[in-house]
């Protein structure tokens, strides 16, 4: 593994997912591009996912060097689980028995997960 810093790693990845945004805009949407630019249809709210998104794809980098995929994986599990909570009443989403049983079972996972720590082994 090589020791590279969090920016680092974080703009190799994102250099893939550029390119075929790129490419997949140009594709889909190339007329239009030209003819009204890049920025038509801008908001206020638009920008404030994109912030939002970038925000939380550098917390994801610093997480994943710091803690572990697996409790990463929980943290976005249980932050679905909330955003779907909190639209019931923002948004007025109706929650199906899908979402109330993996809901649940998330919040199992991570209470197990948490609760139930390996023992390190000894260094013998």
């Amino acid at each position: 593994m090589t020791r590279q810093s969090v920016w680092i790693r974080n703009i190799q990845l994102s250099v893939l997912g550029i390119v075929i945004g790129l490419i997949t805009m140009e594709l889909k949407d190339g007329a239009k591009l030209t003819e009204k630019g890049f920025f038509f249809g801008y908001t206020w709210f638009v920008w404030l996912v994109i912030f939002l998104q970038s925000f939380g794809g550098l917390i994801v980098a610093v997480v994943v060097k710091y803690a572990d995929n697996i409790l990463k994986g929980f943290a976005t599990s249980a932050s679905i689980v909330l955003s779907c909570i909190v639209s019931v009443y923002f948004f007025d989403f109706h929650l199906s028995i899908q979402f109330v049983i993996g809901a649940s079972l998330v919040m199992v996972a991570v209470y197990m997960y948490s609760k139930y720590v390996p023992k390190p082994k000894p260094l013998v």
